[in-house]
């Protein structure tokens, strides 16, 4: 029931954007849509790991920032291939980082990653002297901003390539199941023998992982990195994820109800861009749909209960 009423929200936002502007459903108009929204969908599909075993995430920002200046000293100096692995590695350290802070001392998830992300964050001005790095090679734009067959934008198609990945790992496989039990019931799943530190660790290093392969893309996308680049990401992400039904008590949560919370958030700033609206004025509205989407959660748990 709650995925059909997201989806009947999306269908009615949609018609609403047309009223405000016919031209929203042109073939160009939507797949600028998937193309802006890419790189938020694809941190959101690691965020969802760890919101499911209840943990949080914010440091995907920061995270996202330090991949891109890290990959960009490497595209310029020693091509696409390093830059992107590098990249990688970057996305999975701190992930690692983040779990081990969490499962082996103690420290609470958002603690934690808040802590992570003012630190990597501040690294990122030493690395960068807060002056922006180009000179990344404008071919590798294709990633970036490139469309295949001149359509469908590259940054949708890698998005819809890992949902699949990692909508078959939730539902397909044993880790998945160990991530929502987990997420559900962490003494039940210890009982079962399930090895939750690992399940929570693993999830923070996925969540690390989706973030630097967005932050690649998005690199790639403008052909340079700043030091406050991919600012407030992480609730825009966040938003996409609780928007799409993903609760913040975990256990609960999908990557189809993740995408379409994307498509919602890309959506309502579509339309306000649309009326006119100052980006001043989002940012409000995008802070009050994230709590009126906690509290509804809140309310379905209570109900729940």
């Amino acid at each position: 029931c709650s995925r059909l009423m997201r989806c009947m929200t999306a269908t009615a936002m949609m018609a609403v954007s047309v009223i405000i502007n016919p031209l929203f459903l042109t073939p160009s108009n939507l797949m600028n849509l998937l193309a802006q929204n890419a790189v938020i969908g694809i941190m959101a599909l690691g965020m969802v790991f760890a919101l499911i075993t209840s943990s949080f995430d914010m440091s995907v920002s920061s995270t996202g920032a330090l991949t891109g200046v890290l990959s960009t000293l490497m595209f310029v100096r020693y091509g696409l291939i390093p830059g992107i692995l590098l990249g990688l590695l970057t996305g999975i350290f701190i992930g690692l980082i983040n779990g081990l802070l969490v499962t082996k001392i103690g420290i609470n998830p958002f603690v934690t990653t808040l802590g992570t992300q003012t630190s990597v964050r501040g690294l990122v001005y030493i690395i960068t002297g807060a002056k922006p790095i180009t000179g990344i090679p404008r071919a590798f734009n294709a990633i970036g901003m490139g469309r295949i067959a001149g359509v469908v934008p590259v940054p949708a198609v890698i998005w819809l390539v890992l949902a699949v990945i990692a909508s078959y790992i939730l539902r397909k496989t044993k880790f998945g199941q160990y991530v929502y039990a987990t997420g559900g019931n962490r003494r039940a799943a210890w009982l079962s023998g399930v090895n939750v530190n690992f399940v929570r660790t693993a999830a923070l290093v996925v969540s690390g992982l989706f973030a630097a392969i967005g932050a690649i893309v998005y690199t790639l996308r403008i052909l340079m990195c700043t030091a406050d680049g991919m600012s407030g990401y992480e609730l825009k992400v966040m938003s996409a994820c609780i928007v799409g039904g993903t609760s913040l008590d975990g256990g609960v949560g999908s990557v189809e109800g993740c995408i379409i919370g994307t498509l919602i958030m890309g959506i309502i700033l579509n339309i306000l861009q649309l009326a006119g609206v100052s980006s001043f004025w989002q940012d409000a509205i995008t802070g009050v749909i994230l709590i009126v989407a906690v509290g509804i959660d809140s309310l379905a748990n209570k109900k729940r209960e």
